[in-house]
């Protein structure tokens, strides 16, 4: 509750401005990031860089050889079945927030495709809604219904295991937790068990992208920090239609 109210309320710049624009890069700097450390206003800094820390040991140490583990003896078409299954099952996370958002067309869409991906698709594993249906996926979360509301950014944050991430999409994941199926539908600590996988395996295909850039970095922190606030500040500047999200200016 304390972070959904941060969010709702918070003035904390995300940005120093949004009339900065990312620069183009080429081939040989694509992995550069550059933004003005200066300019940002990261109150959480302390709180951060303890959390980054010990998620780039869990990373570096943990979860990337099991990643690469997991990718190496599982085959593309059962990784990717895999993948379908954890996203069919959280289907009601996009179904809830389309109608927090007044949006029932999509919560229609999102329905017809749980029904028809748990039936014709076998639990999931396919997805005939999409190749049969024209039934897309639609996805979104709290995060998107707090922005629909006006919700800004708030503070940028790292989260244990989740990584770089701001109050609002903190607080998204906390309220879609509360609406994921899993946790109601098995118990402790097989819940834990199966959500953990669902995590490993959306990380594995980022796994070996996370050792190469961090190797690029003087200080893995700011790094990571600053190109997920030029993420951001990317998808303002090439989403006009977004321009309620915009986080407030320092």
């Amino acid at each position: 509750m304390l972070i959904f109210i941060g969010v709702i309320s918070s003035s904390q710049a995300l940005y120093a401005s949004e009339a900065t624009a990312p620069q183009a890069l080429n081939d040989d700097e694509i992995t550069v990031v550059s933004y003005d450390e200066s300019d940002y206003n990261d109150p959480l800094m302390g709180f951060n860089r303890a959390i980054f820390a010990f998620n780039d040991v869990s990373y570096r140490y943990a979860l990337i050889p099991i990643a690469k583990g997991y990718r190496y003896i599982t085959p593309d078409p059962v990784e990717t079945g895999i993948s379908n299954v954890f996203a069919n099952i959280k289907a009601p996370i996009h179904i809830v927030n389309h109608l927090l958002q007044w949006q029932p067309r999509k919560a229609g869409s999102s329905t017809a495709r749980f029904l028809i991906n748990t039936t014709i698709g076998i639990a999931g594993i396919f997805d005939p809604a999409a190749a049969w249906f024209s039934l897309p996926k639609n996805e979104t979360g709290f995060s998107d219904t707090l922005a629909h509301y006006g919700s800004g950014y708030g503070t940028f944050l790292v989260l244990p295991f989740v990584g770089p991430a701001d109050l609002r999409s903190g607080t998204g994941i906390v309220a879609d937790y509360f609406l994921n199926p899993i946790p109601y539908i098995t118990e402790q600590p097989d819940s834990s068990y199966i959500m953990a996988g669902d995590k490993l395996q959306a990380f594995a295909p980022q796994a070996e992208s996370y050792e190469t850039l961090r190797a690029k970095s003087d200080d893995p922190y700011l790094f990571f920090r600053n190109m997920y606030l030029q993420g951001i500040l990317r998808d303002q500047q090439y989403q006009p239609s977004a321009g309620n999200n915009k986080p407030d200016n320092k």
